[in-house]
């Protein structure tokens, strides 16, 4: 039982973690950006907070499925979970952004977490499916 249990927690700590350096990369991207990027901010600005979400993403999947060790694509997008979660928080707050605008930017750094575990899962060879 206690391999079964030590087995769980990590997979529960990986995606804890992989959410964790979302978060992390987030704050300390968006911050020289300005904090929240709008719709009227300078495209570059933008495209800049386009980036910082993509590799925050990358690096929270990659990060969840490096601890996992098993299954990589399936803990990345277990982290899902708290970005939904979090994605409905800032729903619920509102926005002087349209509805499609705070989605696109929550739809695009969930993509790049899946695609951060499928990212993890080519360069290791790891191709257990999910």
């Amino acid at each position: 039982m206690g391999k079964t249990l030590l087995k769980y927690l990590r997979s529960i700590m990986s995606v804890v973690l992989g959410y964790f350096v979302i978060v992390v990369c987030t704050v300390v991207g968006f911050k020289p950006l300005g904090g929240i990027v709008h719709l009227n901010a300078p495209l570059r600005i933008q495209a800049a907070g386009t980036l910082v979400a993509i590799i925050s993403g990358l690096l929270g999947g990659m990060t969840a499925a490096l601890l996992a060790a098993r299954y990589p694509v399936r803990h990345a997008a277990a982290v899902l979970i708290f970005l939904v979660l979090d994605t409905a928080v800032v729903f619920s707050r509102g926005s002087p952004d349209p509805v499609w605008f705070d989605l696109s930017a929550a739809v695009t750094l969930m993509l790049a977490t899946v695609c951060g575990g499928l990212l993890y899962r080519v360069l290791t060879h790891r191709h257990r499916l999910a």
